[in-house]
């Protein structure tokens, strides 16, 4: 297609974000092109930032995105130009910090009608994130009652504050860690049965639950979460760990670790599918008002200026559900 687009990328030689005009890019055999019209920021984000070479050239981040799609490619079903799209996207690509994106049609679900483009966005990754962790790691049955406890640490963050809606509605009685005031608010508010400072744990009985979900600090939290763990539980965290961990303790619970890496569909090509049908049935819950947006903040205009703050913002920690950017 003829034209460019205008996107912001992070330059690693110069350490900074900047402006640049990127031509726009022919949809290849199964991709969408989308017209972003918001995003949102994840730590992910300043993961890749952080960790990408100086020698690799920029790199357009963001991994979020509600749009319109604006043309389609060879192969692809179920979508047309003009409709209204969101999903999470693909770490190997690049990201969604411009006008314009490219996504495989199978990582993208219709996005939910009656909700907002800022009020979506905030929920793509994470959605998915507490969903494989729930419902694929862990085993829980999507609805039913009565089903094992679960602890959440770091409950009022963007992942936590999805997996406890989830919980919610699952019959899964969460336990969720918070330390300020309007955290456990937010927590309780979200669907938390209970919740417990994160330097508290020790005052809970060994063995309390089925499953743990850590979404925070996995080395720090892993004795405590090897303590806590029932036997034959498990243990699913999205962080992780620089050392080795000392996993012989879940050994005698019988107990399981698994990681859940939500780009891990995409970067192995493993059933990416999977994962637009997972948006579209968030989707349809936020419809039903099951399942409300995380987003807590909004700025405007995808420039260096406005994904800088939200780095900023990420960075600083402490950030309760999500941030978004309208484009």
């Amino acid at each position: 297609m003829a034209g460019t687009f205008p996107a912001v990328e992070y330059d690693p030689v110069e350490d900074r974000l900047v402006a640049v005009d990127v031509p726009v890019p022919d949809p290849g055999a199964g991709d969408l092109l989308v017209e972003i019209a918001a995003v949102s920021v994840n730590p992910v984000d300043l993961k890749q930032k952080q960790r990408h070479p100086k020698d690799a050239g920029r790199i357009r981040l963001g991994y979020d995105a509600v749009g319109r799609v604006r043309a389609v490619g060879e192969g692809v079903s179920g979508f047309a130009p003009g409709d209204r799209v969101w999903y999470a996207g693909d770490a190997t690509r690049p990201g969604t910090n411009g006008a314009l994106h490219l996504v495989d049609y199978r990582l993208v679900s219709t996005a939910p009608e009656g909700v907002s483009d800022e009020d979506a966005a905030a929920m793509p990754l994470t959605s998915i994130t507490a969903w494989e962790a729930m419902f694929e790691r862990m085993g829980y049955a999507t609805e039913g009652q009565g089903q094992a406890p679960m602890l959440m640490i770091n409950g009022a963050g963007g992942v936590g504050s999805v997996a406890l809606q989830l919980a919610r509605r699952a019959g899964i009685a969460a336990t969720a860690t918070a330390s300020r005031d309007e955290s456990r608010d937010w927590c309780l508010r979200h669907g938390a049965a209970e919740v417990v400072d994160h330097a508290a744990l020790g005052d809970l009985a060994d063995s309390a639950f089925g499953t743990i979900f850590c979404a925070h600090s996995t080395a720090h939290y892993l004795p405590e979460m090897a303590r806590l763990v029932r036997p034959h539980g498990t243990i699913v965290s999205i962080v992780g760990a620089p050392e080795p961990l000392d996993t012989l303790p879940l050994f005698r619970k019988s107990a399981a670790f698994a990681y859940e890496y939500m780009f891990a569909r995409s970067l192995h090509n493993a059933e990416p599918e999977r994962q637009g049908a997972i948006l579209d049935r968030v989707a349809r819950l936020m419809e039903a008002g099951e399942i409300v947006s995380t987003r807590t903040g909004t700025l405007q205009g995808l420039t260096p200026e406005t994904i800088g703050e939200a780095h900023r913002r990420n960075e600083a920690g402490g950030q309760i559900g999500k941030l978004v950017i309208v484009a």
